[in-house]
C-alpha cells in the first residue's frame, strides 16, 4: 500500500495530475521548470545522462502506476510530460542568437511541445500502441524531439 501510494504520487507529480483542467499542460510546465532550474546550465553530456536516467525511471514508474490505477495511460499520470519537456531544449542554446532572450525560447518550446503532444502527428500517435510505461512515455519523448528539431530549424533559418 505504501509503495502504491508513492508510485501514484510520483506519477501524478504529487497530485498535480489530478487537477481537473489540462493536467498534461501542468506536467509540461513543471518539466519546463525542471529544465530552467536544474538542467539548462549543464553541458550536453551530463544533460543527456540526466535525461536518460529520469526517462528510464519514468518508464518504470508510469508502468507501475498504470497497473495500480488499472487504466491504460491514465490522464492523471503526468510524469511523462514532466520528463519529456526538457528534451525540447537539448542543445538549443547553441543555436539561439545572443539577441534572443531565452525566456522566449522557453515559451515557444513549451507551446510547440504541447501542440505536438496534443495533436500527435507524424507517427507520435502510433507510438502509444506500445504497452505499459514505454507506451506512456515514448509519445512524449517523440513530441519533445520534434519540438527540439523544429526550434533548431527555426533558429537556423529565421533567427
Amino acid at each position: 500500500m505504501i509503495l502504491e501510494n508513492f508510485i501514484i504520487n510520483l506519477a501524478t507529480l504529487f497530485g498535480l495530475g489530478k487537477f481537473p483542467i489540462m493536467p498534461g499542460t501542468l506536467g509540461s510546465f513543471m518539466g519546463l521548470l525542471l529544465h530552467i532550474i536544474l538542467l539548462q546550465n549543464l553541458s550536453i553530456f551530463p544533460m543527456i545522462f540526466t535525461l536518460i536516467t529520469i526517462i528510464l525511471l519514468a518508464i518504470v514508474t508510469c508502468d507501475m502506476a498504470e497497473k495500480v490505477i488499472g487504466e491504460k495511460d491514465p490522464s492523471c499520470v503526468i510524469l511523462d510530460e514532466f520528463v519529456a519537456m526538457p528534451i525540447c531544449f537539448l542543445g538549443i542554446k547553441h543555436f539561439v542568437p545572443a539577441t534572443v532572450a531565452m525566456w522566449k525560447i522557453w515559451v515557444f518550446g513549451f507551446i510547440i511541445f504541447r501542440i505536438f503532444d496534443i495533436l500527435k502527428p507524424f507517427g507520435i500517435k502510433k507510438s502509444q500502441d506500445l504497452s505499459g510505461g514505454i507506451g506512456i512515455v515514448v509519445d512524449d519523448i517523440i513530441a519533445a524531439a520534434y519540438a527540439n528539431f523544429t526550434m533548431i530549424l527555426i533558429c537556423l533559418t529565421i533567427l
